[in-house]
């Protein structure tokens, strides 16, 4: 009964938010059990809580909570595969850190009341979907060497630690064939000043597969440029080997 009450209210509270994103935000975290998850942060990192902000994760699978500036916590929202995606998550980072050359933060697990969460350094960036329109064109190759550097060297590697996730363990690293993360805009971190990719983060949905239509043109001309620069590199591998 009370958890209908809740809800209830919830709705029309939600009903007053005209902003869809917004109003998407504000359920699910009046929705969570958002005091018990900080008393747990707070025990965790034995230390008062300054500074606390939530975000909504992907699809809404889950609920992240920033403190202090100084780490991020994700807390699953859904049930049924969080466990997996948890374990499969920080199997990736693992095998990639030392191979990607752009920083990848650590995934350290929790748990919770029976869920597994994931615990990160907190990394202040500029999401590159949120860089203005004129000063991504004016760094548009700067930002397209870095990123093609990027995809190029995880699409090429094939840790044997994680064979086992890929669709078939026998298949090989191609041209735009190979490991991948498919969310681009939104999982690079910028250092705005100097236009430096300082992150990647949010791994569990990296999959070995043609990533070729990330490459396509887009409206803010990025890909394009990032396909001249990963052909470049693939060009010279090729060549190499």
């Amino acid at each position: 009964m009370a958890g209908a009450i809740h809800r209830f209210f919830t709705n029309i509270i939600c009903g007053f938010i005209y902003n869809k994103d917004t109003r998407n935000h504000a359920r699910v975290v009046m929705n969570s059990p958002i005091l018990t998850n900080i008393r747990f942060i707070r025990k965790n990192l034995n230390k008062p809580l300054h500074k606390i902000k939530t975000f909504i994760g992907y699809q809404a699978r889950n609920l992240l909570i920033s403190v202090n500036d100084e780490y991020i916590f994700k807390f699953p929202l859904r049930r049924d595969n969080s466990r997996e995606l948890t374990i499969r998550e920080k199997r990736i980072v693992d095998a990639f850190i030392q191979i990607s050359p752009i920083p990848i933060p650590h995934v350290e697990i929790l748990e919770h009341r029976g869920t597994l969460v994931r615990k990160y350094k907190f990394i202040r960036g500029t999401g590159l979907r949120q860089i203005p329109a004129e000063l991504l064109n004016k760094n548009l190759n700067k930002l397209a060497k870095q990123i093609a550097r990027f995809m190029f060297e995880i699409s090429i590697s094939d840790p044997a630690e994680i064979r086992d996730l890929k669709p078939n363990k026998n298949a090989k690293p191609g041209y735009m064939y190979g490991w991948t993360q498919g969310d681009i805009y939104d999982n690079f971190l910028v250092d705005i000043k100097t236009m430096k990719i300082i992150a990647f983060i949010d791994w569990e949905d990296c999959e070995f597969r043609d990533f070729s239509n990330l490459l396509h043109p887009d409206r803010r001309n990025l890909m394009p440029a990032v396909k001249r620069e990963y052909d470049k590199l693939y060009t010279r591998h090729t060549k190499s080997n």
